[in-house]
């Protein structure tokens, strides 16, 4: 079953931000002897746009704290660009940490990126948590 996480514009910041609803806590993966899905899905005021190209200078998705080689995939892109996902094979004690990232979205014409990012797992910066 994927990890579905909605993606929209925060406007109550200037300028606006791209905020993950990761209700009030990190993406949470628990072990599992399978690779699991992660879904990224621009929704409500970011829904009419786009994530920005991954081969772009500065992409849709970048890892702020880099997890080992071969814990996730590499990012792809749906092809009309309002969806992003990666596999996250979490299955041992090897595989478990936290890693923050940052996402960037076209809407508009517009590029919006994540306000605030630091390496510390907070409410307000993504996070991918494998326990």
């Amino acid at each position: 079953m994927p990890n579905n996480l909605n993606v929209t514009l925060d406007t109550n910041t200037n300028p606006p931000a791209v905020d993950v609803d990761q209700h009030g806590k990190g993406n949470e993966v628990s072990q599992s002897p399978n690779a699991q899905t992660i879904v990224w899905q621009l929704t409500g005021n970011a829904a009419s746009g786009s994530f920005v190209a991954l081969d772009d200078p500065n992409p849709g998705f970048q890892w702020i704290s880099a997890p080992p080689a071969g814990v996730f995939s590499s990012p792809s892109r749906s092809p009309n660009g309002n969806q992003l996902t990666i596999t996250d094979t979490n299955n041992s004690a090897n595989t478990a940490g936290s890693w923050t990232y940052v996402l960037r979205v076209n809407v508009g014409g517009t590029v919006y990126s994540i306000k605030t990012i630091s390496l510390k797992a907070t409410t307000t910066n993504p996070v991918i948590i494998n326990k």
